[in-house]
């Protein structure tokens, strides 16, 4: 319970279907039934930039093949939002990055995983896709990661391209990573893998 009576009320969890259901359905606002939800889908129209902010922060990383998150919704399906902040730990995102770097290089130079887009890919009058009909079953691309050696790498080998890295560890503090406290092992080879964004300037 918070100030002037204001009782913040605990969401259930859903399963997906749910909000697939609701926006399948909501897709034709023709119908009569659906006349009193339209000032509700203007009204969302501000919450917009925010929803596609927060998707684009939770987007999965190169290294990942899929990533599950959670959803806050409204019941009429006018605005979702993801409902999760991705925190990282810092030198083992650099790290992560780093390997990118020289993936991504070998990736433009192969277009194992580029595929050409003809634009605009919709016309103006086509219906939007529907994602449980069109996506749902596809398979997504392998990801892309810079294969480690298991002995010159061993520190991280082990954990180096997982969602939360080390999570359930005594090396953080929790899923919050507030605070992380990595050996000597461990930055030594994180600070090699992230050697291609690190600069060279020393500052004094």
């Amino acid at each position: 319970k918070r100030k002037f009576g204001f009782v913040d009320t605990q969401k259930e969890d859903m399963p997906p279907e749910h909000v697939r259901k609701i926006i399948r359905d909501h897709g034709d606002m023709s119908s009569r039934k659906y006349r009193h939800d339209k000032r509700v889908y203007l009204g969302a129209l501000k919450f917009l930039p925010h929803a596609v902010f927060k998707l684009l922060e939770n987007m999965p990383m190169p290294w990942e093949q899929v990533r599950d998150v959670k959803a806050l919704y409204h019941i009429t399906g006018a605005v979702t939002f993801v409902n999760e902040i991705p925190w990282v730990v810092e030198p083992i995102y650099l790290a992560q990055w780093g390997t990118m770097w020289i993936m991504m290089r070998r990736e433009k130079r192969d277009r194992r995983h580029f595929k050409r887009m003809r634009f605009p890919p919709f016309d103006d009058e086509e219906p939007p896709l529907d994602y449980a009909e069109n996506l749902l079953d596809v398979d997504p691309l392998e990801p892309i990661q810079l294969e480690l050696d298991e002995e010159e790498d061993s520190a991280v080998y082990a954990w180096f391209y997982d969602h939360k890295p080390l999570v359930k560890t005594k090396l953080v503090n929790g899923p919050s990573y507030r605070k992380w406290h990595l050996s000597l092992p461990i930055m030594a080879t994180l600070h090699r893998l992230a050697g291609q964004l690190l600069s060279d300037i020393v500052v004094q």
